[in-house]
């Protein structure tokens, strides 16, 4: 009920087509929902769910490319990160120990 907003009985009244998304909503619960620790008491199907085997399979597809991109001599692009401006520094490094509490207080 708090993962779709409606009750069993609610499912139900709905007839075949309550039915139906019931059963698709069922086989589709996270490993980590009630149901499957019930129906897993050992965790052994958790521990290879659904996202988990996509994220390891992108991860796989990411290093094979950075590495073929490598073998050719190339270096990679960096994925652009928002507020990331070519050039941009910000301050021109370490404040010393001794002027730091003047540069915070902000003087």
């Amino acid at each position: 009920m708090t993962r779709t907003g409606r009750t069993l009985t609610e499912y139900v009244e709905m007839g075949a087509a309550g039915i139906v998304a019931l059963v698709s909503f069922v086989k589709y619960l996270p490993a980590d929902s009630a149901l499957r620790r019930e129906q897993d008491p050992d965790g052994e199907l958790a521990e290879w769910s659904t996202t988990m085997k996509t994220n390891a399979i992108l991860a796989d597809l990411f290093d094979a490319f950075c590495a073929a991109l490598a073998r050719k001599g190339r270096k990679p692009k960096t994925y652009p990160r928002p507020g990331d401006k070519k050039g941009q520094t910000i301050g021109s490094g370490a404040i010393p120990i001794k002027d730091f509490d003047t540069w915070w207080n902000g003087g």
